[in-house]
């Protein structure tokens, strides 16, 4: 399954590559943490400050590896415990990491151009969507109080998807276009992280990772174009950018 999947995903790369252009986009399906609101940074941030009283200093490296992935923080909980003396359950220090990290995010907005990009997008009446690993608890509430909920036409998280078919897998994108009604070379995915580009670009969808802190670590070179903020090309010119290149 594995090997047909790949192929599958090779094959789906090439047609978008033949088919894809401006005059035919119809929709943009957004990741979430990192992407849209750098949520990821603001756990880095929790990490650090969790360890920095015991005279441990945490790499962006180190919690990078973790993003966009549902592998548990396995040795930050170790070095934790081994740190702090203590014998804490991964669950008890993880709910220490969130809450820390939820207090940072309180107070964060968007990231840069994130609603040029929204608004423009509106303005040409593309269909938005949000694919997300992330339960609904958790990105409704942010977008809500950033003001951002109204420009998504659907919404595909966790709750939408069986555990061990998110990201990398492509389901989250595959049920977005679904609900979308469009097809993968109609569409822009933007994500930030390896797994995530990985699933979009399976799933057959131009993608533009456009990373944060942690993922610029990290390898998402299989994305068509690669970004450090929204803010270096315009939404148009992004578009003119994935037309030329096929």
């Amino acid at each position: 399954m594995e090997i047909e999947m790949n192929t599958l995903g090779h094959t789906a790369v090439k047609l978008e590559r033949e088919e894809f252009t401006a005059s035919n986009l119809r929709a943009l399906i957004f990741d979430f943490d990192g992407l849209l609101v750098d949520t990821e940074t603001c756990m880095y941030n929790a990490w650090e400050a969790l360890l920095k009283p015991y005279g441990v200093e945490v790499s962006p490296l180190q919690v990078a590896g973790l993003v966009g992935s549902s592998v548990p923080a396995t040795d930050l909980y170790r070095l934790y415990n081994e740190a702090s003396n203590q014998t804490l359950s991964d669950s008890e220090i993880r709910n220490q990491v969130i809450a820390k990290a939820y207090r940072l995010i309180e107070n964060i907005t968007e990231r840069d151009s994130v609603r040029q990009y929204l608004d423009f997008a509106r303005s040409r009446s593309l269909k938005i969507a949000l694919a997300t690993s992330s339960e609904r608890d958790h990105y409704l509430p942010i977008l809500n109080r950033l003001n951002l909920t109204h420009y998504f036409d659907c919404f595909v998280g966790a709750e939408d998807i069986a555990l061990d078919r998110r990201k990398p897998q492509p389901d989250v994108y595959f049920t977005a276009l679904k609900q979308l009604g469009v097809s993968a070379h109609q569409a822009i995915a933007f994500e930030d992280s390896p797994p995530g580009v990985k699933a979009a670009r399976t799933a057959g969808i131009p993608t533009v990772a456009v990373t944060n802190l942690l993922t610029s670590h990290l390898d998402v070179s299989l994305a068509n174009v690669v970004l450090n903020s929204m803010g270096e090309q315009t939404l148009p010119q992004l578009i003119n950018q994935l037309t030329e290149m096929k």
